[in-house]
């Protein structure tokens, strides 16, 4: 054993090459195996530790109308609820020079949902933040600046927090917001950019926006697994169950305070138009006096105008005068004429008299009026001053009123401390009767303990009872004999008669069955006439597809003969390239088609065959089971008779059992009477028994009173925190109501300052009264001088009759009455004038009223003008209210978990996608290696068959020979194994979060625990395929005897082979090619296995070059094949049109741009019965030129679409894959509130995020109104670097621009993004080529070992070491291309079944591999040949030539 175990270690050392290469081939397997297939398990564990750690909620709870405390002690009473916790959010707008972020503010909750800080420090003050380290990235603020925030909304932010400002003292990081990627929002652009964490302090509103939930016994499950979701899942169902009354409360809640602000605001508007009616009013009594009062003017200038001509008579009257007293100088002789017209002149002064004093009394009359409106005036300005008093005495009955509710105020507090009181004295009296009940438990118990000695004696008189019974059962047993015996007898013709039922539903089914087969027959009969007529009808079909198939033929090699004569960079050319690919398509759809309808012809006539072959058997075999049935039939019949006859001797033996039964029944009711003495006995226990019980009822009913009294006291303790509560309200109301007596007393105050001035006015319109009351007074004394003047005048008349012949001295006085005429002419006119000044001076004073009149009508208009649109937007808001309080819904609640959340929902599937990728690609990487690993151990045990039969010929046994080759398979496997395994799983799973980091930058570490689980997978599967095909090539060997084995294995016996009948190519070959074509074919075994070991690592290779292609090409076909413009401005939310349209006329007329759209774009959601998608709406103002901005078309087919106005709608590709839509089905559209169908038209290829694109009208049918367009995009033909940057400075000069983003930048943004998976494909690559390496160095290893003696006789035949070395690499280059085109298959196969895992939601990777692609996998894999060979090179010069000479006996 010891020469033995010296030959296992001599193997090892002698064949150094060929056990390490079996080491590495699967270490490298099983690292790649059991590395990628951990990663999924250990992003899970890390973020488990990580969601632990920072106290991750396991349920959130949002409601439409926000949550209370109530709410909140509710869920914290459900069974299974852990801890709860109330969460505060507003979402804010922060300016960034010209554009703005969106900003979600969180209040910091210990215990839940802990952030960790990346740097600075936790929030001590309310004005300090800790923001998000986005944040910082995105606005260029460091720690330490202030920020500013705006509410984005019509509400003021100091609503929502108690602060605008805040001061960064740190950055963080969230659990739920571990991705780039922040969510959607309901201002600014609809996203948010960041979050940031306040003191909970800040948030001036009472109401939590959400509520976070911790259960039970979730902490110890592991997040992601059927356990957690198990968990959390029934802590969700018992919180959803409070949703409807929660909500009914919230409801009741809402609606209650609404109504009461509604009425507030009622009575306002109803305040304010009264104080403009009372101000209208005033307004009109001083334009009535106004009036009045011109008109009076209008009077007194009458007047003056009536004396003006009154004294022009009187002039002309003292003129005619003058005239007659020259005549009557003249004519003095005529002195009777004289006297007459003296007389006359004398009448004619009394009617001048009477005129004067007609005048005087109309002034009196004047005055009289005016006297009367003054004292009007006086009585208005003492109702005005009653009523100033009575609104002071109203002010002083509030006042008073105020301090009455002070009063009760302070009297209810009184009466909250006694009931306070009562309260504590009522829980001393319950403690009182908790210490008597425990008394009445002690008497209870004593008379349990009787009872039960009541109970021992009643129980030894049943013992006794009993006895008696026991001897009546004796007898009752005999009596059962005799009726089991009967009853065998039954149940023997029941069991007659139950198989002739069954024998009759046999027979039944055997009629229903024959009637099927008869109608079966029937049809089939009818399906052979139908499939004639198809076979007819597919005939004419197959001459058409055919048809069809030529002509796609002939267009194919037309296109063909079109772009051998082209280059790629010519135009046409793509165009014509996509032309032959969609043929090419329908070809094959058509190769497909004509196929499928040969399988139905030959299908078809195979069916008809068929049936015209078994038609006549199948009819003679019906009328024989026709026959059968009937038979069977009437031998029913005849038993069923039988059977009759004896069930009616079974009846009599049932009497003759009845009548025993009723003697044995007698003897049992004196057992019962009895028993019916034990019963009352019993009865009298029970009763007492009642009665203990009673008394356990009465003391569970004090105690139920006592816990009533118990809840009674909370009852009350909760009414006195309510009282509590309305008695701080009743303060809040009398603080209202000193503040409305303050407004009143600013009231009065300017009423009084009113009555002032009216009071100034009355006393100017009682001095004016003075002033015309002296006027008529010196009017009456001149009438009186007048009348003294007549009278003088006729007694100098009489005189001048006495002494007529004195005529000169009546003349004189004639002369001098005239020039008493004259003085009193010269007074009338100065008292004219008098009266005109008082007129103006009255015209003034009321130009002056009107003045006044006017600014106080202008006053109240602009009052008025003020007020009515506050009272009308009030009115308005009280309806906007009313309708939005009758429009009120009750709230609902959604309770939502982690799956909810989009990072930890992502992150999870993330890592789901590495597990679909461990379920191809390591896979086939390990079946290639243990391939090649069960080749090597199965080649080294057919080369050492003459060792082995040594062994066997010096008495070694089967068992311990193939133990050393098993031995020797299982060291290299399971060390290799061993070694693969914690090498991969602790440097792939890094390497691959890692690669994720860049999306999940919230993940802090990366844990890479050995997972044993697939470690020892991957061992054991090695094992068993190096260890089963070892000891299967043992058995092959061990089988034959020990002479025979160590004789050589017996060559093949050689045959031409396929090559060799084409003698023209044959005749070509010179003898090494020959030979090696031959060894080609020859050893079948060795090509396949090397072609597919090539093959498998070419694919490897293929497929992480091709995963490369599909990720670069995402930029690519994005943003310059589907989006075509170069440009795109967001648009402010408050922008105007004036803005757009100055913005577009300046865009127009700048230098290089083409062309303009506008669209709307929104964040929406997507929704079926099947999944929820986060997708973009994307609205054009204009279709005209919209495919000029946009590419629609079929990926597959490349079929170019127009934009759907079909009422339909346009979908990216990816979207109605998650979907699972297609053209013509339905999605619902939730945007805001709003929740619409709308139907699928067409499926767009798109690569980045999910779209969905509506026509203009369409988005108005669905919406009821036209969107606000908020995007600009842009054509030019410039994309230099210079171009753009001053295009962009251009437009970010407009006020409306909030951003503006060009492709070339997002080209950039998602290749720098992606970049950071080369990682992983470098990782798949370089593992794929060390294996091909590996792969073809043990390849050819074997090759050349198998061979030694043939390569040594070519070299004793004088080949060279060149020579030689050329045979054995034409061989190897030929196996290696075979491989490499089989590599291409492998590698295209794979590579589609991998990329469809990989892909995260936001992305639609491209599905082809580039040319190159396979270009480099196939250089790749033919330079590790060309090496391999290189190193072969030193192994076949080492090949002795006297190896040759040995004999082979």
């Amino acid at each position: 054993m010891r020469a033995f175990r010296k030959d296992f270690i001599r193997e090892i050392t002698k064949n150094k090459g060929r056990f390490l290469s079996v080491f590495f081939i699967v270490l490298l397997g099983a690292a790649f195996f059991s590395g990628i297939r951990s990663a999924e398990g250990d992003m899970k564990v890390s973020a488990d530790r990580y969601y632990d750690e920072v106290n991750y909620m396991d349920l959130k709870v949002l409601g439409t109308l926000g949550l209370t405390d109530d709410d909140l002690a509710d869920i914290a009473k459900t069974d299974g609820v852990k801890a709860v916790y109330g969460g505060k959010t507003v979402e804010v707008l922060h300016d960034i020079g010209e554009s703005e972020q969106v900003v979600k503010l969180i209040a910091l909750t210990d215990g839940v949902n802990e952030p960790r800080v990346v740097e600075g420090r936790m929030p001590e003050k309310e004005d300090e933040i800790l923001v998000d380290t986005q944040f910082l990235k995105s606005s260029g603020c460091e720690i330490g600046d202030q920020v500013t925030f705006t509410s984005g909304t019509e509400d003021p932010l100091s609503d929502s927090l108690t602060g605008d400002t805040f001061t960064i003292v740190g950055s963080a990081t969230l659990p739920y917001y571990m991705e780039l990627n922040r969510g959607t929002g309901s201002i600014g652009n609809g996203s948010i950019n960041s979050f940031a964490l306040l003191l909970p302090e800040t948030f001036t509103s009472d109401l939590y926006t959400e509520i976070y939930v911790q259960a039970d016994g979730a902490q110890e499950e592991a997040s992601y697994s059927d356990a957690y979701d198990e968990t959390v899942k029934a802590v969700q169902t018992k919180i959803e169950a409070l949703e409807d009354a929660a909500c009914d409360r919230r409801y009741t809640a809402v609606k209650t305070e609404g109504q009461e602000k509604i009425d507030d605001a009622k009575q306002q508007v109803a305040d304010a138009e009264q104080k403009l009616a009372d101000a209208k009013t005033e307004l009109d009594d001083g334009a009535q006096q106004l009036a009045d009062a011109k008109v009076t003017i209008a009077d007194k200038e009458q007047e003056l105008l009536d004396g003006e001509q009154t004294l022009k008579d009187k002039e002309q009257e003292l003129l005619d005068g003058k005239q007659t007293i020259a005549e009557k100088e003249q004519e003095l002789l005529d002195g009777k004429q004289a006297i007459a017209e003296k007389e006359q002149e004398l009448l004619s002064a009394k009617a001048t008299i009477a005129d004067k004093e007609q005048e005087l009394v109309s002034g009196k009359a004047t005055l009289k009026d005016k006297e009367a409106e003054l004292a009007s005036g006086k009585a208005t300005l003492e109702a005005k001053a009653a009523e100033l008093e009575s609104g002071k005495a109203t002010l002083s009955q509030k006042a008073a009123e105020l301090e009455s509710g002070k009063t009760t105020l302070n009297q209810k507090a009184a009466e909250l401390e006694s009931g306070k009181a009562a309260l504590e004295a009522k829980a001393k009296e319950l403690s009182d009767g908790k210490t008597q009940l425990a008394a009445k438990e002690t008497e209870l118990a004593s008379g349990k303990t009787e009872l039960e000695e009541k109970m021992a004696q009643l129980s030894a008189a049943k013992t006794e009872l009993s006895q008696k019974q026991t001897e009546l059962n004796a007898a009752k047993e005999q009596l059962s004999v005799k009726e089991t015996e009967l009853n065998a007898a039954k149940e023997q013709l029941s069991a007659a008669r139950e198989e002739l039922e069954s024998k009759k539903e046999e027979t039944a089914a055997g009629r229903a069955q024959y009637e099927a087969q008869k109608a079966a027959y029937e049809e089939q009969k009818n399906q052979y006439e139908t499939a004639k007529d198809q076979l007819a009808q597919l005939g004419g079909q197959l001459s058409d597809v055919e048809a069809a198939q030529t002509e796609v033929a002939g267009q194919i090699e037309a296109i063909t003969a079109q772009l051998d004569g082209l280059t790629e960079e010519d135009e046409v050319y793509a165009s014509l390239l996509e032309q032959k690919t969609a043929l090419e398509a329908k070809q094959t759809e058509l190769a497909q088609q004509l196929s499928t309808m040969h399988e139905q012809k030959t299908f078809l006539e195979q069916n008809i065959a068929a049936f015209e072959a078994a038609s006549a058997e199948a009819e003679a075999q019906l009328v024989a089971a026709e026959a059968q049935i009937t038979d069977a039939e009437n031998q029913l019949a005849a038993a069923d008779a039988q059977l009759t006859e004896k069930e009616q001797e079974c009846a009599a033996g049932e009497d003759e059992l009845a009548a025993a039964k009723e003697e044995l029944e007698n003897g049992e009711a004196q057992v019962t009477a009895g028993l019916a003495q034990i019963a009352d006995g019993e009865a009298q226990a029970s009763a007492y028994q009642k009665q203990l019980e009673d008394g356990e009822a009465q003391l569970n009913a004090a105690k139920a009173q006592i816990e009533e009294g118990e809840a009674q006291i909370e009852a009350n303790r909760s009414k006195l925190e309510e009282g509590e509560a309305q008695l701080a309200a009743a303060r809040a109301q009398i603080v209202d109501g000193e503040q409305q007596i303050a407004s009143y007393q600013q009231t009065i105050q300017s009423g009084e300052a009113q009555l002032a001035e009216g009071r100034k006015t009355i006393a100017d319109g009682e001095s004016q009264l003075a002033d015309a009351k002296q006027t008529i007074s010196n009017g009456e004394s001149q009438i009186a001088e007048a009348k003294q003047s007549i009278a003088d005048g006729e007694t100098q008349l009489a005189e001048a009759k006495q002494t007529i012949a004195d005529g000169e001295s009546q003349l004189a006085e004639a002369k001098q009455t005239i020039a008493d005429g004259e003085t009193q002419l010269a007074d009338a006119k100065q008292e004219i004038a008098d009266g005109k000044i008082s007129l103006a001076d009255a015209k003034q004073e009321i130009a002056d009223k009107e003045k006044e009149l006017e600014d106080g009508k202008a006053e109240y208009e602009k009052a008025k003008a003020d007020a009515e649109p506050e009272i009308v937007d009030a009115k308005q808001e009280i309806a906007d209210g009313e309708k939005t309080l009758a429009d009120l819904k009750k709230p609902t609640w959604y309770v939502w978990g982690r799956n909810k959340v989009t990072s930890t929902e992502s992150f999870g599937q993330d890592a789901g996608r590495i597990s679909n990728i461990g379920k191809f690609f390591p896979v086939i990487f390990f079946l290639v290696a243990a391939l090649v690993s069960l080749t090597t151990m199965t080649r080294m045990i057919e080369e050492q068959r003459q060792q082995i039969g040594t062994l066997k010929a010096l008495g070694y046994s089967d068992g311990v020979i193939a133990f050393k080759y098993f031995a020797y398979a299982m060291l290299s496997t399971v060390s290799g194994a061993l070694a693969g395994v914690v090498v991969g799983e602790k440097i792939l799973p890094w390497v691959i979060m890692n690669a994720y980091g860049m999306l999940y930058t919230g993940l802090p570490y990366y844990m890479t625990p050995l997972n044993w689980e697939q470690g020892g997978l991957a061992i054991l599967a090695s094992a068993a395929c190096t260890g089963v095909a070892t000891i299967a090539a043992c058995y092959k060997e061990l089988v034959a005897g020990p002479a025979e084995l160590m004789r050589p294995e017996a060559p093949k016996n050689g045959k031409r082979i396929f090559l060799e009948r084409i003698g023209v190519l044959w005749k070509h070959l010179n003898f090494t090619q020959k030979s090696t074509v031959r060894n080609l074919v020859r050893y079948k075994k060795r090509f396949f296995m090397t072609v597919i070991g090539i093959g498998g690592c070419m694919g490897l290779i293929l497929v992480g070059f091709g995963l490369q292609d599909s990720i670069t090409a995402i930029a690519k076909n994005q943003f310059v094949s589907l989006f075509t413009y170069q440009a795109n401005a967001v648009l402010n939310s408050d922008v105007d049109e004036s803005e757009k349209e100055a913005l577009q006329t300046d865009l127009e007329n700048y230098s290089g741009i083409d062309e303009l759209l506008e669209m709307y774009c929104q964040n929406i959601e997507l929704q079926t019965d099947k999944k929820t998608v986060d997708a973009v709406l994307e609205v054009p103002k204009e279709l005209t030129n919209f495919n000029d901005f946009y590419a629609f078309r079929d990926r597959k087919s490349g079929e170019v679409y127009e934009f759907p106005t079909d009422g339909g709608a346009a979908i990216s590709e990816k979207t109605a894959t998650m979907l699972g839509v297609k053209a013509g089905d339905t999605v619902q559209l939730k945007k805001g509130d709003d929740i619409v169908d709308v139907k699928i038209s067409i499926i767009v290829e798109n690569y980045v995020r999910h779209y969905l694109y509506l026509a203009p009208d369409l988005y108005e049918e669905l919406f009821g109104g036209a969107p606000d367009y908020n995007q600009l995009l842009m054509k030019y033909q410039d994309t230099s670097s210079n171009y753009e940057t001053a295009l962009g400075e251009k437009i970010m000069t407009y006020d409306g621009v909030a951003a503006i983003s060009f492709t070339s930048d997002l080209i950039d943004q998602i290749d720098n993004m992606l970049r950071s998976l080369d990682i992983v494909i470098v990782v798949l690559i370089v593992s794929a080529g060390l294996l091909a390496f590996v792969v073809l160095y043990n390849l050819n290893n074997i090759n050349i070992t198998e061979r030694q003696r043939e390569l040594a006789t070519l070299k004793v035949l004088g080949f060279f070491d060149g020579e030689v070395a050329s045979y054995v690499y034409r061989e190897n280059m030929v196996l290696t291309l075979f491989g490499v085109i089989a590599g291409m298959g492998i590698g295209t196969f794979l590579h589609h079944c991998v990329i469809q895992t990989v892909e995260v939601d936001m992305m639609m990777f491209g599905r082809n591999v580039f040319s190159r692609s396979y270009g480099w996998s196939a250089l790749i894999t033919l330079a590790f040949a060309l090496f391999v060979n290189f190193m072969m090179f030193y192994r076949l010069r080492k090949i002795d030539m006297i190896e040759s000479l040995k004999s082979v006996e």
